[in-house]
């Protein structure tokens, strides 16, 4: 059984994974974004290169300077910053483009849905009667629907970079549609 600490808060986040892809496959300019974040083309050199860490104050001002298509850049900041998102699928022995995403998203989500499925019983047990072996049913699938988000995400990230589309005002959409049929409140 896994307990640890879940308080996470990281003020100060590396974006040089995924920023010079954002740069590069948005056809931007260093010392445009540095123009537009009010920051010198120095400073966004270094963000590029891992030399200096974002700053929380300045997230805002570098996802509007960086467009429509920076999902995956506001993907990597979201899980540095929180710690309770996704990174973005960024590994050598994964092709990054919507099919070969959407191949191995089937699986995972397979998986999730089974171990979801063997879990039922231990979720009926009141937690005062739970025992250690009550645990690894309910822990695999955990662990198994983390495996599924990671490629969900990272499939709707591609599929939006694909078509154009901007992840973050479909996803806006939908939370309103979310809204609207009860399923979440909106904000106060």
């Amino acid at each position: 059984m896994i307990i640890m600490n879940q308080a996470k808060f990281d003020r100060k986040i590396d974006i040089s994974r995924v920023f010079g892809t954002t740069i590069k496959e948005g056809k931007l300019v260093q010392k445009e974004i540095a123009k537009r974040m009010h920051v010198t083309p120095s400073a966004i050199a270094h963000l590029k290169k891992g030399d200096m860490p974002l700053q929380f104050e300045n997230i805002e001002a570098l996802m509007k300077a960086t467009g429509k298509q920076n999902q995956f850049l506001a993907m990597q900041v979201a899980n540095q910053m929180v710690g309770i998102t996704t990174p973005v699928i960024d590994g050598d022995k994964i092709m990054k483009e919507p099919l070969a995403m959407a191949v191995k998203t089937m699986p995972e989500l397979s998986q999730a849905m089974a171990s979801i499925q063997e879990s039922m019983d231990e979720m009926t047990i009141p937690s005062d009667q739970r025992r250690d072996e009550n645990f690894k049913d309910p822990e695999k699938l955990v662990n198994e629907c983390f495996d599924a988000v990671l490629y969900l995400m990272n499939l709707i990230a591609y599929v939006c970079k694909s078509f154009e589309f901007s992840m973050q005002d479909m996803l806006k959409a939908r939370v309103k549609r979310w809204i609207m049929k009860g399923i979440v409140k909106g904000a106060d």
